[in-house]
């Protein structure tokens, strides 16, 4: 049994018996623990250069730009503790064993992220809104987000029109990633350059709403720095 096998061994014991390992068995005591582990380690193959690799690799898989760390992704694109943990033990064996023979660049350039078509009904009624925040138009902005009561924040004031045409042009050439994707269940997490963080979809009815509390909070907070 080489140190890949060792690695392997350990994290299925770790995932599969969470609380036995760490104090409140969640998954991001386990992405703690197995972090510590591969620093201090001196032969774990995912030491040094292959945890900031393994970083890379989960958010590529999962459409995040690669500046984001693995146990956020992993997170953010799960419904609980247990579907977190589950997907964290798949990507490590993954990685782990493609990494017995092949470089980390190597690895990365065989990622094929989730494909999801531009024209997706929740892709949709998130470009929609994204044009409706630049005009900072009421009568647009609000059948496309969920209830809040803080939701006229989002159409108190506006770009010039030329602005925002101009915004809305760069903002549509921008790609919508689908990281998190329970459409079945009517709720989608999706990622854009114009905000740092996933945006949740949900469909109510028969319509895909988005979930705007993010949005607001950054424009109150925004405005109270103001």
């Amino acid at each position: 049994m080489d140190a890949t096998d060792k690695f392997i061994e350990l994290v299925e014991s770790i995932c599969k018996r969470r609380s036995m390992y760490v104090c409140d068995g969640s998954f991001l005591e386990v992405s703690a623990y197995l972090s510590g582990f591969a620093h201090a380690s001196t032969n774990c193959p995912l030491s040094n250069d292959g945890w900031k690799a393994f970083s890379r690799y989960v958010a590529r898989h999962f459409g995040f730009p690669e500046n984001y760390i693995w146990p956020y992704v992993i997170k953010t694109c799960s419904r609980d503790d247990d579907e977190a943990t589950d997907r964290l033990l798949s990507l490590l064996v993954q990685f782990s064993n493609s990494a017995r023979t092949h470089s980390y660049e190597e690895i990365l350039e065989s990622i094929q992220p989730r494909v999801v078509p531009e024209d997706a009904e929740p892709e949709q009624t998130m470009r929609q809104l994204l044009a409706a925040l630049l005009a900072g138009s009421r009568s647009e902005i609000e059948p496309l987000i969920m209830d809040h009561p803080d939701a006229e924040i989002l159409w108190q004031g506006a770009y010039p029109a030329e602005v925002a045409v101009q915004l809305s042009h760069i903002s549509n050439s921008n790609r919508i990633g689908r990281v998190s994707d329970h459409a079945a269940d009517g709720q989608v997490k999706l990622i854009t350059a114009d905000f740092p963080f996933p945006i949740t979809v949900k469909k109510v009815g028969q319509q895909w709403k988005v979930d705007a509390a993010e949005i607001i909070a950054i424009r109150k907070r925004t405005q109270r720095a103001s």
